[in-house]
């Protein structure tokens, strides 16, 4: 077989030639282009049309309920109906949701194991932890945005300043403090960043978690905080926390007077929690284009915009190139601040 083989990238005029035997001559050369056919021409692994050919699983590396969870159930849901196979959805918890993230980059890349990736385990864990198990960009292929949602920032009611511009020049006179869900954490982050947008120095307070930040906040114990619409807008609508600014592109259609940081700052400011789909690296072309295509439909369906709405996310969808750029993007700006704001993890 190895001379056979050896055979096939000559040209039909330089196959030795015997008396007698044209037609065997002849009949070789038909094998040798069907064979170069079939090697050349076959599709990778994985990319065959039927795919899926069986259910697949989606590991979301954070424990069950909470927004990152429901999300991923959601868009499982509807993105499993289009495809005719059921996607289950597997929690992996552990570790900031850098032990389920590991363990996809270990599953073979046919499509069948996905992860639901979000802000804190693709670009902030990297940028916290230069020796994780896996490389945000390396080691997955992007499939798609799913949703994104914006921070606001919120200060006690009896906070003096009013507005954003009064708080931005309060600070600079007074010893303000800001609280996170811990050191490192997406809040902690963004409100480091508004720090070097503003030219503060708000005093970092971390907590174990956004909800006990957000009870010192609310009862005077600290200033500010910096979180999700789906923890804050309850306590806000309610009169319990005062809204300066969110950090979306636009403003948070349930709260339309309230600016976004760049409005109210005049300079370049965005900061969002986003979760997406992704595969591990080396998923075949075929596979990617026909998930990026169910999660793009489920992102627009009316039920997931709701449900999404009501947790204060924006669904998206989108390219596999779109995600890989936003990945990029977010990686480079979160790094820099770590880098700048000598974040340390505790």
């Amino acid at each position: 077989m190895s001379n056979f083989l050896a055979g096939a990238d000559r040209c039909p005029g330089s196959l030795p030639r015997h008396r007698g035997r044209g037609a065997g001559s002849t009949v070789r050369a038909a094998l040798l282009g069907l064979l170069a056919l079939l090697v050349l021409g076959a599709p990778p692994a994985g990319a065959a049309s039927d795919y899926p050919a069986k259910p697949i699983t989606l590991v979301v590396p954070f424990p069950p309920g909470g927004p990152t969870d429901s999300s991923a159930r959601l868009f499982g849901k509807v993105m499993g109906e289009r495809l005719g196979q059921a996607v289950i959805v597997e929690n992996r918890a552990g570790a900031g949701g850098t032990v389920g993230t590991a363990a996809v980059t270990r599953a073979p890349a046919d499509g069948y194991t996905l992860l639901w990736g979000g802000t804190s385990s693709m670009v902030v864990a990297p940028a916290l932890y230069p020796h994780l198990q896996y490389d945000p960009v390396k080691s997955f292929t992007p499939i798609g945005m799913a949703v994104r949602g914006p921070l606001i920032l919120v200060g006690r009611p009896d906070f003096p300043p009013d507005t954003l511009a009064a708080l931005v020049a309060y600070a600079k006179d007074h010893r303000v403090t800001v609280a996170s869900a811990g050191t490192g954490s997406i809040d902690h982050l963004a409100a480091e960043l508004f720090n070097k947008t503003a030219g503060l120095h708000l005093l970092h307070v971390p907590y174990r978690g956004g909800a006990p930040a957000m009870t010192d906040v609310m009862g005077g114990q600290v200033d500010l905080l910096f979180d999700t619409v789906t923890l804050l807008y309850p306590q806000i609508a309610a009169g319990k926390l005062r809204a300066y600014a969110t950090t979306g592109a636009h403003r948070y259609a349930k709260l339309p007077d309230v600016p976004t940081l760049a409005e109210a700052l005049g300079q370049p400011y965005e900061a969002y929690s986003w979760f997406g789909l992704l595969a591990p690296a080396g998923t075949p072309r075929p596979v990617v284009d026909k998930l990026a295509a169910a999660l793009t439909a489920a992102a627009k369906d009316a039920d997931v915009v709701r449900q999404m709405q009501d947790l204060g996310l924006e669904p998206v969808g989108g390219s596999p190139q779109d995600y890989a750029a936003a990945i990029a993007a977010d990686l480079a700006k979160w790094t820099d601040i770590v880098k700048q704001a000598n974040v340390k993890p505790e």
